[in-house]
């Protein structure tokens, strides 16, 4: 559509070609909030940024484009099925060769596993690598983050993002000013978030990943176990109806709990929440630690494992990881001992 943008006015040209919207659908069916957003662009651009009215023009001009066009009005509200099925990446390659791609922006996703193995970690990597450009495995967008355990780790988080920004140095993200963080300890207040503000900060917002931390924190602490049901079937129908009309992933951390088999008196570990929340959700990830360690400088590292417990689109399948300074890595192959040539006297 380099025709369209041809005939628009030099200052909308580079209102567009700033965001890196280019088609006259593309430009219909973005947030207003997009084009007037500031945080990405340099000290002088920012000067000279779009006001309200030429977003308005410029929708008004893409309009026009497309009525000359015989084309149907649903068409330009209808994603692609490529994008439709499309996952985020977890960054490491993997988790990814793992789980066929990273994760799905089909369904709910829970990653479980006991305390200390790394869910959130996983869970922060996932808020970057989503913000990359699609050609990197990501969906280009910003991240909603609720906490319900402990605060956000705000720290861990540029940490992480400073390892990103020099990995793809070439990509200038603003990966810190994409995060949307809110906290709620309580399930009300979760609930009315979730069915009240979320919605809005999506609509004036691009968002592609939708984080829970953790659902266990918040109705493991139910004593009526029908109003918890209930609860929990009405938070996930919001999210499956955000993630079908904005195309974006929801991943949900759950925490473990101990219960004894039925035929031995040793104890296991199983997801929280029963088969009320197992229902609920499309794929299960399982995290936990490996009894072996990698030298990494003066360090030991502990190897963990993530494991695909049940997927609709993946076979049940295993890969181990690393947690560094820089975030989620893969394991390094070791390396073969060189032969020794010993000379025959």
């Amino acid at each position: 559509m380099a025709n369209f943008l041809e005939q628009l006015p030099k200052h909308l040209q580079e209102i567009a070609e700033r965001v890196n919207v280019l088609t006259p659908e593309a430009i219909l069916t973005t947030p207003r909030i997009r084009f007037m957003d500031t945080r990405t662009c340099d000290l002088d651009s920012c000067v000279h940024s779009c006001t309200p009215e030429d977003v308005r023009i410029l929708k008004e001009a893409a309009a026009k484009w497309l009525a000359e066009t015989p084309v149907s009005a649903d068409s330009l509200f209808k994603i692609p099925a490529r994008l439709k099925w499309s996952r985020v990446t977890f960054g490491c390659s993997a988790l990814d060769q793992c789980t066929g791609g990273g994760v799905s922006i089909r369904g709910i996703t829970e990653i479980c596993g006991n305390s200390g193995v790394g869910k959130s970690q996983v869970l922060l990597q996932l808020s970057l690598s989503v913000q990359l450009p699609a050609t990197l495995g990501g969906l280009g967008k910003g991240v909603a983050f609720i906490c319900t355990e402990d605060a956000f780790p705000s720290r861990r988080l540029l940490q992480i993002s400073k390892a990103f920004e020099a990995r793809y140095p070439s990509e200038k993200l603003n990966f810190l000013g994409n995060i949307f963080i809110e906290h709620q300890y309580e399930s009300q207040p979760l609930l009315d978030c979730i069915s009240n503000r979320l919605p809005q900060l999506l609509q004036e917002h691009s968002i592609g990943l939708i984080v829970i931390d953790s659902v266990a924190a918040i109705f493991r602490l139910y004593t009526d176990f029908d109003k918890r049901a209930r609860d929990m079937r009405r938070m996930v129908h919001a999210l499956l109806s955000y993630a079908d009309k904005y195309d974006c992933a929801v991943v949900c951390s759950n925490q473990m709990t101990a219960t004894e088999e039925t035929d031995e008196t040793r104890m296991e570990d199983v997801p929280c929440l029963g088969l009320q929340w197992a229902n609920l959700s499309r794929t299960r990830m399982r995290i936990s630690k490996v009894p072996k360690q990698y030298k990494q400088g003066d360090q030991l590292l502990t190897v963990r494992k993530l494991e695909i417990v049940y997927s609709p689109e993946t076979p049940n399948a295993f890969t181990e990881f690393l947690i560094t300074a820089e975030g989620v890595v893969n394991v390094p192959k070791p390396l073969r001992p060189t032969a020794i040539k010993r000379k025959l006297i």
